[in-house]
């Protein structure tokens, strides 16, 4: 038996990305017309904002960020019931909602995850700016090992090692 199974579990949502990050307006704007977003874009740095709009309804924030702590993460992007944490090569997943991985993980077996319209739609933008899978784990059963560096190798190589894992292809 599964020492979680009986208990509330975070999951740990990422997935590899392959976004050109060296500029925000520009990111701002690829992602406002991918993902049909309003895009506000804050860029800590140099205290100016733009709105970039496109043709949809949704809105969304992108904030540039610097982090002493993990370096690697380089940018927000707050959805309305999501936050994307855009590290150099990845993006690592945060619904605002309580998500337990073992019911994500049964609903994936059960072939019914991308039937729920929140997930679907959220998906739908994921694949919109090349992402064609997304990674699930246990937040608490993830362990860095000595030199660890938030990279998209190392975060698979820990995550795919472990029996609370999958894969979900978009």
């Amino acid at each position: 038996m599964n020492k979680f199974e009986d208990t509330y579990q975070h999951p740990l949502i990422v997935c590899k990305h392959e976004l050109d990050l060296s500029d925000i307006e520009n990111l701002g704007q690829f992602l406002s017309k991918q993902m049909k977003l309003s895009i506000e874009i804050d860029d800590k740095v140099f205290f100016k904002k733009r709105i970039y709009n496109a043709i949809g309804t949704g809105e969304a924030r992108l904030v540039s960020v610097k982090s002493t702590l993990i370096p690697e993460k380089r940018f927000h992007l707050q959805l309305d019931e999501i936050v994307l944490f855009i590290h150099t090569d990845f993006i690592e997943i945060k619904f605002d909602i309580p998500l337990d991985y073992f019911h994500l993980s049964e609903l994936k077996s059960r072939n019914e995850l991308l039937e729920i319209d929140l997930l679907k739609n959220f998906f739908g933008q994921l694949k919109s700016i090349g992402i064609d899978e997304v990674h699930f784990g246990i937040f608490s059963e993830f362990e860095k090992d000595e030199g660890f560096t938030y990279c998209w190798k190392n975060i698979y190589r820990i995550m795919s090692k472990y029996d609370n894992y999958f894969e979900l292809e978009i």
